[in-house]
């Protein structure tokens, strides 16, 4: 996202302040994760590796971005299909150098329900109120170089799992799973100015940056 001031010049233009969204072709990304449970406790980890994303914007000029991501997760099992989950989230995004930071607590629920023998739904939801904070010497209209963020997530799929214990004694299974996957990041009430006649003039918006897609996931199970 880039954001553009209001200009002004005395009879001849007055060109209020905008923002710039970017979208990205597609790009796969690899998820490594941990799920360690005790009894009907549980912790998850998990980190998005640094990928690179290009983009081209409105004038046609072309642009790069790197994006990463850490999650950490507490739970517990209140049915033996689903938990409640509270962790943390980070994100991290660098725009051709502007480094953008997202981070703050998230709340979830993980659900399962079997299906036919080895077949499973699944689904994955959260919601974070997290912190933004943009690059040094980036503000909105009003000064602000930091403001709040809601975050958003759902995932539903479909598992299967294998019987390995033949290959692998001490394995319980190894899952395979096929789903789809949507994550936002809205931050709100980011300043655009109005008029460059008068700058401190300034409308409310919300910037989202929304990552969706396929996910495939393979784990196994001690």
């Amino acid at each position: 996202m880039d954001y553009y001031g209001p200009t002004y010049q005395a009879g001849v233009v007055d060109i209020p302040g905008s923002t710039e969204n970017f979208t990205s072709g597609n790009q796969s990304a690899i998820i490594p994760s941990l799920a360690i449970r005790y009894q009907d406790f549980l912790f998850t980890g998990s980190y998005f590796t640094k990928q690179n994303y290009g983009f081209t914007g409105s004038n046609g000029t072309p642009s790069t971005a790197k994006r990463e991501e850490t999650d950490m997760h507490f739970g517990y099992y209140v049915l033996p299909t689903l938990a409640v989950t509270l962790g943390y989230k980070e994100v991290k995004q660098d725009f051709t150098g502007k480094n953008y930071k997202y981070s703050g607590p998230i709340i979830g629920a993980a659900a399962s329900a079997p299906l036919t023998k080895g077949y499973s739904l699944y689904g994955n939801f959260g919601y974070g109120a997290l912190k933004a904070k943009f690059p040094v010497g980036f503000t909105d209209n009003t000064g602000h170089n930091g403001l709040d963020a809601d975050y958003y997530l759902g995932e539903i799929g479909i598992a299967y799992s294998f019987d390995i214990k033949a290959t692998i004694p001490s394995a319980k299974a190894l899952t395979a799973t096929l789903g789809y996957r949507n994550q936002t990041l809205a931050t709100k009430n980011f300043a655009v100015g109005i008029t460059g006649s008068n700058p401190a003039l300034s409308r409310s918006t919300q910037l989202r940056d929304n990552t969706e897609g396929l996910a495939l996931g393979l784990s196994v199970t001690f």
